[in-house]
């Protein structure tokens, strides 16, 4: 079977965390590359993220990019190219809402069953607290979601609430969960890990990763630290010198007097990420909504305790008291909480981190990729039509 992806919003050879990159990216390349061992090649059409890597054409990862992210012509783009490649696709996988048309129009264009998913919803980010998203975009995701022979989402809670939005019948989507390479997230020396990037070995260390912006709860994060009675490095992790979301960081942690433990570093490849979770105590994320939160995971594999949101995809991933802890989301006082009890007990950290790298062990990409294929099967075998 051969599948195309189409991502107007995201490469996958971007690095997570840096301009508008997050985990969608780290979704198509893991998941293409992880549905070629199953058997599914792949056929990813993005848009470039700027500073990106060049196209790749490898046995498990085959990429084109149609122009760059945000450009007006992606559709044009998308059918001349896989014009060009000539390839017979058995379905056309399209990714977030800016992928939504030209992926609709691919697949009725080549005459194929079309597959959506949304990554983030607009209704759902709102409801969680999220800034007023433009009616284009709710306009793109109805069409998608109700125009599409099936919905794949990371969560079954996710599932309902595209059903409870949408009137979506429970049959047409599909929960399939993400993954985390195991080989590479995995626990790790904490004193090594911390000697490499230059933290002292007695510090308390709390680490945040990604987007930094007001609904992944950065500001929520500074203000926790604020109320906190033991000093901390607050280390986190995302975005680049020139972005905007940087200086708000600077400014929410001034304005709340921790701009003293604010170590920010900017966006680092995948593959560089294990040492920053091995040289924290706790991984913090609070964001007002995840839908998987990959993070969360990564973390996770690493035996890092993890601190979260009781919100989305989180309250799935983490085991509250058992592998982390979870608090309201936007809650600043319930974060510190939660923070200073496993700064204060580290054999509850400790064996929170245990359970939380072998509950990490059953999400696995090849797993992911073989629901994922079984799901690709029957909206194939039912055809366009259907």
């Amino acid at each position: 079977m051969r599948v195309a992806y189409v991502s107007a919003h995201g490469c996958p050879l971007a690095a997570p965390g840096a301009g508008s990159a997050g985990g969608m990216s780290v979704f198509l390349r893991s998941m293409a590359q992880a549905l070629a061992r199953a058997g599914v090649q792949v056929d990813v059409y993005a848009a470039s993220h700027g500073p990106c890597p060049a196209s790749s054409d490898s046995e498990t990862l085959r990429l084109t990019h149609v122009g760059i992210e945000g450009a007006p012509n992606f559709a044009d783009g998308l059918l001349a190219a896989v014009e060009e490649a000539g390839t017979d696709y058995a379905l056309v996988h399209s990714h977030y809402w800016t992928s939504a048309e030209p992926g609709l129009r691919l697949a009725e264009e080549i005459g194929v069953p079309h597959v959506f998913t949304g990554h983030t919803i607009a209704a759902i980010k709102e409801r969680a607290g999220g800034a007023q998203e433009p009616d284009a975009r709710k306009s793109a995701e109805d069409a998608a979601v109700r125009g599409s022979h099936a919905v794949v989402t990371f969560t079954e809670e996710e599932s309902a609430s595209l059903s409870e939005l949408f009137g979506l019948a429970p049959e047409r989507t599909y929960a399939v969960p993400m993954g985390v390479d195991l080989g590479l997230f995995r626990p790790h020396a904490s004193i090594e890990a911390r000697a490499m990037l230059g933290i002292g070995r007695g510090e308390r260390v709390l680490l945040s990763v990604g987007r930094i912006e007001p609904f992944k709860g950065t500001d929520v994060l500074m203000r926790a630290v604020a109320l906190l009675r033991e000093r901390v490095r607050m280390l986190v992790v995302g975005g680049r010198k020139s972005e905007p979301g940087v200086a708000w960081l600077r400014d929410v942690a001034g304005a709340n007097g921790v701009s003293n433990l604010l170590d920010w570093r900017a966006a680092v490849p995948q593959r560089d990420l294990p040492a920053y979770y091995a040289a924290a105590d706790i991984c913090v994320v609070p964001s007002l909504h995840e839908m998987f939160g990959l993070v969360a995971l990564e973390a996770m594999a690493c035996g890092t305790p993890v601190v979260a949101s009781d919100a989305g995809g989180l309250r799935e991933l983490v085991r509250h008291s058992e592998t982390g802890l979870l608090c309201k989301p936007g809650d600043a006082a319930a974060l510190a909480e939660a923070l200073g009890a496993l700064l204060g007990d580290a054999l509850l950290a400790e064996r929170m981190g245990v359970k939380g790298a072998f509950r990490a062990e059953r999400f696995t990409w090849d797993a992911s990729a073989s629901r994922l294929a079984a799901v690709y099967e029957q909206v194939a075998s039912a055809g366009p039509g259907e």
